[in-house]
């Protein structure tokens, strides 16, 4: 339907409607002035008004029962006006048997469809009724200005800015302030998280990097040790010995050798079996069972060892405003004991479990030295036993042949080329540091390798999630300064005569919006003024419903008897004033009837 975006009410029939029983005829103008003594029924014309309008009373109570006439149940109120262009109209409302019936120019609507003519009721009745906005609405009279408020272009805030925040703010969408500014704080909590984090990353690194050095150093000590020992070694090995002869003497050996074996001899299957057990028996290497044990027991150690050092740095950095080595929040003087002391029990349990792992470390090396010492012992009871076997089948044959002597010779010089001066221990000895220098030299370039390997330019990240902090906080700066123009510029929708409104503050130095529903006249809280101010400060508060929905509509203004004047504001529509005069009949006086012209420049 058509929406009425301005009326004047030219008359009313009231029936049933509280005071009034039987029908009775009222006619309007511009301006209506109501008289009457108290109980006459003023106050009912507004409630029929807005009752035909709304199907609520003056003040929008619910519960329509109370406004049934208590002699005639059966409500009827038609209300007669002029549109803006001057068109007569009827609006009827009524009620029998709780069955409401609503008849506008003779037609049948609905409750709904007045209020797409009239608009919501909250509307209609803040400019009809100056008190309902600040009185009844409350919260729900901020969200309806809210609604109602123009939008300020983002141009006309930004040119209001100075150039080096309009600058700033250019390339920023702006169309939801607070979602930007909820973001850009979403952002800087992120990299204020993220720079704890690269600085815990830091100190790790720089933990690790020493912990790689002081493994360096101690490699390149027993790689030194080693070399020493196995350098000790070979010299003892060839000391004053003629290596050369001696090889020379073993070719010739060899070839004699070679000559008498052609010949054979029955124990020579025997000698070479025996041969080759005790060769097999010599070059056994002890086998440790508890070599992967001693291992992981050594790697846990290690393990501890560096755990310690962690906590006690940790434990010497704990202070207020350091990041917290657990969780990387910012220690406070209040949590500063709790932190202190976890770490000092943390530190505890590492140092118990340290030694806890040094004793099983100690007892598996002790079992190792013993289980070798006895393969050691078997070794050479083996050896012994076989040597003795083997030079008795050796006499046996040297007695029948002379390749079994000169076989001997051979073997005894090859073990001479090949001990040197070495018993079978230092022999030993030389195998196993041959083997631990070349796993150590292994080692000990790995260590240097990662010692000196660059590390991730940690420093340099955290400078520019600093730098990109600082920049945010000072963009969230500039969108502060942007809110709080465009708040300044939609409040001047809400400029009025002597009333003062303001929907929410709004924080400088964050740019947030803070609510703040305040209403003063005169620059005094609403709650403080009297019943006549109440009312003026209620007709300004219309005329401004008026502005911001462009609806003018009819203003019912009671108690016009504590009034004086309403010279703080024009009212711009038609304007019908209840006045008590106290033992009279009531009365409807239009001051001056309605003309179309007065419509029309309404």
């Amino acid at each position: 339907m058509e929406k009425i975006q301005s009326f004047q009410i030219t008359g009313m029939t009231i029936a049933g409607f509280k005071s009034y029983g039987e029908p009775t005829q009222l006619v309007f103008g511009n301006p209506t002035v109501i008289t009457g003594g108290n109980g006459r029924g003023k106050t009912s014309i507004a409630d029929a008004i807005a009752f035909a309008v709304t199907g609520l009373p003056f003040f929008g109570e619910r519960g329509i029962d109370r406004l049934h006439n208590e002699a005639q149940p059966n409500v009827s109120i038609t209300m007669s006006f002029v549109d803006g262009g001057g068109a007569a109209h009827t609006l009827t409302r009524t009620r029998q048997k709780n069955r409401m019936t609503i008849l506008y120019d003779s037609y049948e609507i609905r409750q709904m469809d007045l209020n797409d003519m009239f608009g919501e009721c909250d509307v209609f009745l803040s400019i009809f009724n100056p008190l309902y906005f600040i009185e009844e609405l409350g919260e729900e009279g901020k969200n309806l200005l809210e609604r109602h408020l123009p939008l300020i272009p983002h141009e006309a805030v930004l040119a209001e800015l100075s150039d080096a925040t309009r600058a700033a703010l250019e390339h920023e969408s702006l169309l939801s302030p607070d979602a930007c500014l909820k973001q850009k704080r979403a952002d800087i909590r992120e990299l204020e998280e993220g720079v704890i984090y690269l600085q815990g990353q830091k100190d790790l690194t720089d933990s690790q990097s020493q912990d790689w050095s002081k493994t360096v150093e101690g490699l390149s000590t027993r790689h030194d040790a080693l070399s020493r020992t196995l350098e000790k070694l070979e010299a003892k090995r060839y000391d004053g010995l003629d290596t050369k002869t001696m090889e020379q003497q073993l070719v010739e050996l060899s070839a004699r050798y070679e000559e008498a074996a052609r010949d054979g001899s029955p124990l020579d299957g025997e000698i070479v079996e025996l041969e080759r057990k005790l060769s097999a028996r010599r070059a056994e290497q002890y086998q440790s069972p508890y070599t992967q044990a001693i291992a992981g027991a050594n790697a846990q150690l290690t393990e501890l060892a560096a755990r310690f050092n962690r906590d006690k740095q940790s434990f010497q950095a704990c202070v207020p405003g350091a990041p917290c080595p657990t969780c990387r929040r910012l220690i406070t003087e209040e949590v500063l004991p709790e932190i202190r002391a976890s770490l000092e029990q943390s530190s505890k349990a590492t140092l118990a479990a340290g030694q806890e792992q040094r004793a099983q470390l100690n007892e598996l090396m002790e079992n190792d030295k013993k289980a070798k010492a006895v393969f050691e012992q078997f070794q050479a009871d083996d050896v012994a036993k076989l040597e003795q076997e083997l030079a008795g089948l050796r006499a046996k044959k040297s007695e029948d042949s002379p390749a079994d002597s000169l076989r001997a010779q051979i073997q005894q010089l090859t073990a001479d080329l090949e001990y040197g001066n070495l018993n079978e221990v230092e022999y030993a000895q030389l195998k196993e540091c041959r083997e631990e220098l070349r796993e150590c030299a292994a080692d000990l370039k790995a260590a240097q390798a990662a010692a000196v390997q660059k590390p991730e330019d940690l420093d340099g990240k955290i400078e520019a999630a600093q730098r990109r902090i600082k920049e945010l906080k000072k963009l969230i700066a500039d969108v502060a300064i942007y809110v709080s123009e465009r708040a300044k510029l939609t409040f001047s929708a809400l400029k009025m005569n002597r009333v003062e409104i303001s929907l929410y503050d709004v924080v400088k130095s964050t740019g947030e919006r803070k609510d703040a529903f305040k209403f003063t006249y005169g620059g005094r809280r609403y709650d403080r003024l009297s019943l006549s101010e109440k009312i003026r400060a209620g007709m300004e508060v219309s005329e401004l419903m008026k502005r911001l929905t462009g609806r003018n509509y009819p203003v019912f203004v009671d108690n016009m008897e504590s009034v004086d004047d309403l010279n703080n504001v024009r009212p711009t529509g038609q304007v019908i004033m209840a006045k008590c005069v106290s033992g009279t009949p009531l009365a409807v006086r239009p001051v001056r009837p309605i003309t179309m012209v007065d419509q029309q420049a309404a």
